[in-house]
């Protein structure tokens, strides 16, 4: 930042001026102490020269005892009041601070100071000439960081090597404190050779990377946005881990209004499962009665400072294999979402993802897919737990009522696998994508051909054994027709006393009978019908003839009936 103001709106103006004000007043006061030591000093040179020089007066070493007495109470007025000043310019609030107000003023006033910056935001905002005061190794003595309520610096200190096979004493840890240290929002007091590491915002941070791809496991590349939204300000989310026999370790949804069970999960990883079981056993009985619930998310300050979740985000930078430059920290949750994002990605093909045979109310995109990917991102990040187990030894389940009484319940442990995230404290709070896109165009189309062909496919085979049923049942029906036919036509061979005029008659009828029947008509060959037809036609051709009887009857019939009688 360039400090265009003018040099009386700048701070060390007045300090200054006052204290140029003090030295006019006491150069005026003292003016014939002073030229008497202005005096002495000149016949000192001289004397050195080998000049003659006049002898000092009686009073000289009263007049400059004097002038050294009130320039010692000079110097404790004006360091009184710079002390009285400094009260003023920063919120101490104990000793300790205000000495170090005290010492930094001083060093200010004296233009001794290191570079004072202030934080907002996470961003670190300085002055031109103390930037490059920094820079160029000029800055050497403590300085002073304002940061805002949602900001952290982490500081470091050079930690002077040791000499090669000196043999040291052995002194407590505890009188060599860390170089590494976290600086809170407020007013951070650098010790002599500190710097400033980096900056960090604690509030909630999301990020966005747009243009994503990946390939499914049959070779569709396909595109996406990826968005996460993380932390360093807010605490670790505590998870209700119990343990059932069957299918081990699950987490519990618990309302914390009803205390009732909304859910029984499988959200862990199996090596965080594999941490918690051991640290279980190792932990013996170590419990407590109170169960922790999650305080409700928020992005206002204050905010929660960790301190080596501070420092790990800030010193554990992630590099670019690209140009092999340091990134912030803030960077790298969106590319390990990314990341996961693939790798998960690719186990899955393309006709899985939307499949076009689902309900609507079933999609393994939105119910299987994203669900198991948000929650791989967000175990990377930060993660405690809370182990509960009823005193009963029976497993808790769905829609009951949790009773603390009636829990053992362990206390509150923060996991420490190793993890991308959680090496940096960083705490995911949500993560999402948007819907796939594929690069090729025509993958749709294709999709939806071969979707088609399939169920055309599946169609022909459907209608052909549908085909054959019809053909078996018509085959069957004839047969039966035919069983039928041949019984009619067995009947009439067994009547007596009929000539073969007559019986060819009855035969007629019989087969004419069956025609006329519609479900043997469906049955009979269209060209056996038309004979059918045309026999008819000539047998009754030749009743009109005159060989029929009056009376309907045919004569070969009623011959043999007279006959018979």
């Amino acid at each position: 930042m360039d400090d265009n103001r003018h040099f009386y709106e700048k701070p060390a103006f007045w300090p200054r001026l006052l204290g140029g004000i003090f030295l006019l007043l006491f150069v005026i006061a003292f003016r014939l102490e002073i030229w008497q030591l202005l005096r002495l000093l000149f016949d000192f040179i001289l004397l050195l020269i080998g000049k003659p020089y006049q002898p000092l007066s009686a009073n000289t070493p009263q007049l400059l005892l004097a002038l050294a007495a009130n320039a010692v109470l000079y110097v404790v007025i004006y360091s009184i009041f710079l002390w009285w000043v400094s009260l003023f310019i920063l919120p101490a609030q104990n000793p300790s601070e205000r000495r170090w107000v005290f010492e930094r003023l001083i060093e200010y006033v004296f233009h001794l100071h290191g570079p004072a910056v202030f934080i907002r935001n996470g961003k670190l905002i300085a002055r031109k000439e103390e930037v490059l005061q920094e820079e160029t190794g000029l800055g050497r003595y403590a300085s002073l960081a304002f940061m805002d309520l949602a900001s952290a610096i982490v500081a470091e200190r050079a930690l002077a090597p040791k000499a090669v096979n000196q043999a040291g004493d052995k002194v407590p840890a505890a009188a060599h404190p860390s170089p590494i240290r976290a600086l809170g929002p407020g007013i951070g007091f650098l010790y002599p050779g500190e710097r400033i590491q980096g900056a960090v915002d604690l509030r909630k941070q999301s990020r966005k990377l747009d243009n994503v791809r990946g390939f499914t496991n049959d070779g569709i590349e396909l595109e996406t946005s990826v968005s996460i939204v993380f932390t360093l300000g807010q605490a670790a989310d505590v998870q209700t881990v119990v343990n059932y026999k069957d299918t081990g370790l699950r987490v519990l949804t618990i309302d914390p209004d009803t205390m009732k069970i909304s859910g029984i999960t499988d959200d862990l990883d199996p090596d965080d499962k594999i941490a918690i079981e051991e640290h279980i056993k190792g932990q013996g009985h170590k419990r407590t009665n109170e169960k922790a619930f999650e305080l409700p998310l928020n992005n206002r300050p204050p905010f929660n400072i960790n301190e080596d979740r501070i420092i790990s985000a800030v010193l554990s930078q992630p590099r670019n294999i690209r140009d092999g430059r340091l990134e912030k920290w803030a960077d790298l949750p969106a590319r390990v979402a990314v990341s996961v994002l693939r790798d998960e990605l690719s186990h899955v093909s393309y006709d899985q993802l939307y499949s076009l045979d689902r309900p609507r109310q079933e999609c393994y995109l939105y119910d299987t897919f994203k669900p198991d990917f948000r929650r791989k991102v967000k175990n990377l990040g930060v993660l405690s737990y809370q182990f509960v187990q009823r005193k009963d030894g029976n497993p808790p389940e769905k829609d009951t009522l949790f009773n603390a009484s009636e829990y053992w319940i362990w206390d509150v442990q923060q996991l420490s696998n190793p993890k991308s995230l959680r090496d940096r404290g960083i705490k995911v709070i949500d993560v999402g994508f948007s819907d796939f896109n594929p690069i090729d165009k025509t993958i749709p189309e294709q999709r939806f051909d071969s979707w088609r062909s399939h169920w055309e496919k599946k169609t022909e085979l459907t209608n052909a054994d549908y085909d054959l049923e019809v053909i078996r049942i018509k085959n069957h029906a004839r047969a039966q027709a035919q069983r039928d036919i041949i019984y009619n036509l067995s009947q009439v061979f067994k009547l007596p006393g009929y000539t073969r005029e007559a019986m060819a008659i009855h035969i007629f009828q019989a087969l004419e009978s069956a025609a006329s029947n519609p479900a043997t008509n469906r049955l009979l060959p269209r060209d056996t019908i038309e004979m059918l037809r045309n026999f008819q036609r000539l047998l009754m051709d030749d009743e009109r003839g005159g060989n029929a009887d009056p009376h309907g009857v045919p004569p070969a019939i009623g011959g043999s009936q007279e006959r018979s009688r």
